[in-house]
C-alpha cells in the first residue's frame, strides 16, 4: 500500500520516511490521494471497536486507519485521528506491533469498515450522531441483506459467538481482498471488463474523471458567452397566464409559480429521476430556476466537496446536474462511488429508523 502511496500522493505531501517501518499519518492525508490502481484502496480500514460486553451493554470505540496486509492481518491505531500504514521502503521488514495499535487484548472483537467508505457515511450521516449512538450504527449496517462486497465485515476468528447473539444474525466472512500488487498487476487493469468482478472496483474518492468533466464543460461555456451567445438549451416560458376559471382541461404549462415556491418543491424531490419527472410535467420551469440551485444539487445529491467545484455562473449548472449519468457514466470511479452510495443510503435508513424507534421507548 504504501507502494502506491508514493505514487499517487501529491507531491507535497511527506508520509514516507525511509527509516521507520510504518507510515504515520492522519486520515486526512489520503483525502487528497486518489489509487489509479483499482481494489488497492479497499486494503485501508477502520474498524469499530467491542470494548465490553455487560449486562447487555455493549461499549464501542472507533479505531483509527490501518492497512489490510499479507496473510489477512489488519493493525490498527487506537486512536481514531491517526493512520499507520505499512513502509515497504522502511529499513526494518519485521516488527512488532507497538504500544499504540488495538491489539486482540484490547478489544477481542471487531468489525471493519473501509475508510473510504466511512468518509462517504459521514458525509451522508453526521459523524457525532453515528459515535453518540454506535450501537445502532453498527446494527444498521450490519444488516445481513447488504450486498458482502461493501458492508463492513466481521471477521469471523475475532468475533465471539456473544456478539453474533447480540447482533441477531449469522456473520459470513468477507470476501477477499487483494493487497499484493504482484498478483493486481498480473490482471490486465486497463481492461477491467476481463478482470474477474472484484477487481473492478475504482476509487470512489478524489476521482479527476469528474474535475475534468466540469471543466471541459466551463471552458466551452466562457467561449459561447465569449462570442456573445447565452448558452442554453431550457425551453422557454410560457407568455400567458394561468386564467381563474380555464374552461379546459388541466394544461401542466399554465402552472406559473414564484421561484421560491418551485425551489421549494423541488427541494422535497430526492434525487435526479425525481427532479426529471417534475420537470417532465412543468418543463417551462427549466429556466425558472438558478444555476445556483442546480450547482447546489450537483455537490449535495453526490456528497461531494463544495470547494472543488466553479462558481454558480461559470457553466451551465442544470446541463451538467439533469445529465449527471451520462457525463459521468464512463468513470468507472463514479459508477463504483454511486454503487457504495447506495448502500450507504440504505444504512442511513436502516439507522434513523432505529434511532427513532429508540427516542419513542425513551
Amino acid at each position: 500500500m504504501s507502494e502506491v502511496i508514493y505514487h499517487n500522493a501529491p507531491k507535497d505531501l511527506n508520509l514516507l520516511s525511509p527509516r521507520n517501518p510504518w507510515i504515520y499519518g492522519e486520515p486526512p492525508d489520503l483525502d487528497d490521494i486518489h489509487f489509479n490502481e483499482r481494489w488497492t484502496w479497499s486494503s485501508m480500514f477502520r474498524a469499530v471497536l467491542i470494548m465490553s460486553i455487560e449486562d447487555e451493554e455493549v461499549t464501542f470505540h472507533l479505531s483509527g486507519v490501518g492497512e489490510l496486509r499479507q496473510l489477512h492481518h489488519i493493525a490498527l491505531p487506537r486512536d481514531e485521528n491517526k493512520m499507520m500504514l505499512w513502509n515497504h521502503r522502511g529499513y526494518i521488514h519485521q516488527v512488532h506491533p507497538i504500544i499504540n495499535f488495538a491489539s486482540i487484548l484490547y478489544a477481542p472483537q471487531a468489525f471493519n469498515i473501509h475508510e473510504r467508505c466511512w468518509q462517504l457515511m459521514i458525509r451522508i450521516l453526521d459523524v457525532e450522531l453515528i459515535k453518540r449512538n454506535m450501537d445502532i450504527f453498527v446494527r444498521a449496517m450490519c444488516e445481513p441483506q447488504l450486498d458482502m462486497s461493501i458492508r463492513p465485515a466481521l471477521d469471523g476468528i475475532h468475533v465471539s459467538p456473544e456478539v453474533k447473539e447480540w447482533l441477531n444474525f449469522a456473520c459470513r466472512l468477507a470476501p477477499r481482498f487483494h493487497p499484493n500488487l504482484r498478483t493486481f498487476r498480473a490482471m490486465n487493469d486497463g481492461d477491467p471488463s476481463h478482470m474477474r468482478r472484484h477487481f473492478r472496483g475504482a476509487d470512489p474518492l478524489n476521482d479527476s474523471y469528474i474535475q475534468n468533466v466540469i471543466a471541459r464543460y466551463t471552458t466551452k461555456y466562457a467561449k459561447k458567452r465569449e462570442k456573445g451567445r447565452e448558452p442554453t438549451w431550457q425551453p422557454s416560458i410560457p407568455t400567458h397566464t394561468m386564467s381563474r376559471r380555464s374552461q379546459a382541461g388541466f394544461t401542466p404549462r399554465k402552472v406559473l409559480l414564484p421561484t421560491e415556491l418551485i425551489l421549494s418543491i423541488a427541494d422535497y424531490l430526492e434525487n435526479l429521476r425525481d427532479i426529471r419527472i417534475m420537470l417532465s410535467v412543468f418543463p417551462h420551469w427549466h429556466t425558472m430556476m438558478p444555476d445556483s440551485y442546480w450547482r447546489r444539487r450537483f455537490i449535495d445529491d453526490n456528497y461531494l466537496e463544495n470547494e472543488q467545484f466553479p462558481a454558480e455562473d461559470a457553466l451551465d449548472w442544470q446541463y451538467v446536474y439533469l445529465n449527471t449519468d451520462r457525463l459521468l457514466q464512463p468513470s468507472l470511479g463514479w459508477r463504483n462511488r454511486q454503487y457504495i452510495l447506495r448502500k450507504l443510503e440504505a444504512t442511513k435508513d436502516r439507522f434513523l429508523q432505529r434511532l427513532e424507534q429508540k427516542d419513542i421507548q425513551d
